[in-house]
């Protein structure tokens, strides 16, 4: 798993640095950042043509875990050439990827596909957290992206990618994103004046 975990902050620091960034049909961190930037990451976040119902449970918890477990057993780690981010729909069809790409396809699947005792899981309580490293004088030397989950009951759980375990805490990062908002980002989601 640190391998995996270390493989992926590895891949992310190409995006930072390198800037070969893709999502969907949209290329370069130049055409990804105004997309974060108009507030939400829509782009990226979004159904992929399950029913609402397909992740269920009895209790909240259950509905969630049911479909970190779907992204657990079918998890199959591919780091990009370059950097690449893939929407949730095209990942869904594919199934392969890095950290970012698993990361916004189970906030996805969480967000369209899960319900709990009836009710959808709503905006405010999933996101991706995209996570840097840096060392001091030289700058980015990894990245990571995770999903964070806020409970009804109070407290948030960290989910990573690949892993069917749910982690107390809230992920820690300077970007973090779903469908519908976006928060931090720093001067790598506002670049260069």
């Amino acid at each position: 798993m640190k391998k995996i975990v270390l493989v992926c902050l590895m891949a992310f620091v190409l995006l930072i640095l390198a800037s070969p960034v893709f999502a969907h049909d949209y290329s370069g961190w130049e055409t990804i950042r105004p997309l974060l930037k108009d507030g939400g990451g829509d782009e990226f976040v979004k159904g992929v043509g399950l029913p609402l119902n397909y992740f269920t449970g009895a209790t909240e918890l259950e509905a969630v875990q049911s479909a970190v477990n779907w992204i657990a057993v079918n998890y199959k780690y591919v780091p990009d050439v370059g950097e690449v981010w893939t929407s949730s729909d095209q990942m869904y069809g594919r199934l392969v990827g890095d950290c970012e790409d698993w990361a916004i396809l189970l906030v996805a699947l969480l967000r369209f596909h899960t319900q709990y005792n009836g009710h959808p899981i709503t905006a405010n309580k999933v996101w991706v957290t995209v996570s840097l490293v840096t060392q001091p004088g030289v700058g980015v030397v990894a990245a990571h992206a995770s999903v964070g989950y806020k409970l009804d009951k109070g407290g948030t759980i960290h989910i990573e990618p690949g892993s069917s375990e749910l982690y107390r805490g809230r992920p820690i990062g300077m970007l973090s994103f779903n469908d519908v908002w976006v928060k931090g980002g720093g001067p790598y989601l506002a670049g260069p004046e």
